[in-house]
Parts: C-alpha cells; sequence; structure tokens
C-alpha cells in the first residue's frame, strides 16, 4: 500500500507535467530540457539516498525525500508564466526526491519479500504492475476535472479557472498524496529496522 501510495504523486505530475508547462508556465520550448533535467537529477541522487539509508536507516532517507517532495510541490502552486528558472529549480529538487523512490523503495519492498515469499519473483512483477496502475488512475482522475474546468490541451489560451485547477491538480494533489505516503511510512515495518 505504502509503495502505491507514494508512486501516486509521480503519476500525477508525470500526467500534467508537458501541461503545465505549455499552458501554466507558457514555456513549451522548455519542457524536453526541464524532463531532462529532472531524470539526470533523479538518477544523480540516487547513490546520494543509498548512503543516507545505510548510514541513517532507510525510513529517515524516504521521510527526508517525502518532506523534501512536500516542500517543492508547494512551491509549485505559486509559479506563474515565465517562471522557467524556478521550474527548473524545482524539476532539480523533485527529481532529487524521487532518486530516493527509485532507489530505496524498491530495495524495501525486497528486503520485505525475501522474509515473507523467499521464493517470491512474481512479486516485482506485481511492483511493475502497480506502477502502470498509478499512471492509469492518475489520468482516469485527472482529465476529467480538467475538462470540468474547461481546461483545452489544443488552446493557447486558458480560462482561470482552468489554470487554477491544473495548478492545484500539479501541485496540491501531489504534496497531499506525500502527506498521506508518509503517514504510511510511519505505520510500515521495515526489514533494516529489524536486523
Amino acid at each position: 500500500m505504502l509503495a502505491f501510495v507514494n508512486a501516486l504523486p509521480v503519476a500525477v505530475s508525470s500526467s500534467l507535467f508537458l501541461f503545465f508547462v505549455t499552458h501554466r508556465l507558457q514555456a513549451t520550448a522548455w519542457a524536453g530540457a526541464l524532463l531532462l533535467v529532472f531524470f539526470l537529477s533523479a538518477a544523480a541522487s540516487a547513490p546520494i539516498w543509498a548512503a543516507l539509508a545505510r548510514r541513517y536507516g532507510t525510513r529517515r532517507a524516504l521521510l527526508g525525500s517525502m518532506s523534501l517532495a512536500i516542500v517543492i510541490f508547494a512551491v509549485v502552486g505559486f509559479l506563474d508564466t515565465g517562471d522557467v528558472g524556478l521550474f527548473a529549480l524545482v524539476c532539480v529538487i523533485s527529481g532529487a526526491s524521487i532518486g530516493a523512490d527509485l532507489t530505496l523503495m524498491p530495495a524495501a519492498f525486497a528486503q520485505r519479500l525475501a522474509v515473507i515469499a523467499p521464493n517470491g519473483a512474481q512479486g516485482f512483477g506485481l511492483w511493475s504492475l502497480m506502477n502502470k496502475l498509478t499512471l492509469a488512475l492518475a489520468a482516469i482522475a485527472l482529465f476529467p476535472l480538467l475538462e470540468m474546468a474547461g481546461f483545452d490541451a489544443t488552446a493557447s489560451n486558458q480560462t482561470g479557472q482552468a489554470l487554477f485547477t491544473l495548478t492545484f491538480l500539479y501541485a496540491a494533489c501531489p504534496l497531499f498524496l506525500k502527506l498521506v505516503a508518509i503517514l504510511l511510512l510511519i505505520k510500515t515495518p521495515l526489514q533494516d529496522e529489524q536486523i
């Protein structure tokens, strides 16, 4: 459950990224570069999160990354047209927080799986399916809400309501989901704390 809820903010932001850059920031030409910054930051941070988990434990490292994500999603809610530089910083920091999800969540899952189902290779198939389900759930939930708010991806000008809804879904929705993930993490037993 923790992994599923924690993956939902990434699914939400991934589903809405291009819309946010194009319509809220009015920076379509920067979309590819910003995505590259995000992914490079995630990849570069992965070994740092692994080292932090070895030193302080998986729970503390994940709590740190989730808290970082919450702060950065809160900042996103205040961005406006032309704030490309600030959004690039958001991409660096949010990418870095995702590095923990990519590194520590699968490791914690593998440790737990080794205890409860030593021959449970199908568990990783379930992990992969879960990530795909989060993307599907995000699309099913978000796109109708945007449409109800009057958002039209093909239009060059959006209504104030459409932009507000887009920003709210892109920023506030992941923030609240990360808060739920933190609550679940606090309650979830982790193997590296039981050694």
